[in-house]
């Protein structure tokens, strides 16, 4: 998915808030389906919000980098989330 690799760009450039705003316009499309990485995308959506607001020196992110974590389990499932999924894990604003 073309979403994903400009996810991932954004990311690695910390371009969080542009990284969100990606994939959240692909998540829209696929949030109300029975598609089985949607958790995902939104947990990787969170993560890019939790680090654009720690970013930001806004205090409210840890409550969202959780939601990044829940979904934890769905991250180990494909190889191109893993490794994005360790990038991320190595940013944790925590």
């Amino acid at each position: 998915m073309a979403n994903f690799e400009l996810f991932k760009e954004l990311i690695i450039k910390e371009e969080y808030f542009e990284a969100h705003e990606v994939l959240e316009e692909y998540w829209q499309t696929i949030r109300k389906t029975d598609h089985p990485y949607k958790n995902a995308y939104r947990g990787f959506i969170n993560a890019a919000v939790a680090l654009e607001l720690k970013k930001r020196g806004r205090n409210n992110y840890k409550k969202v980098w959780k939601t990044y974590e829940k979904y934890r389990y769905l991250y180990l499932q494909k190889e191109e989330y893993i490794d994005i999924m360790k990038f991320l894990d190595k940013r944790a604003p925590l």
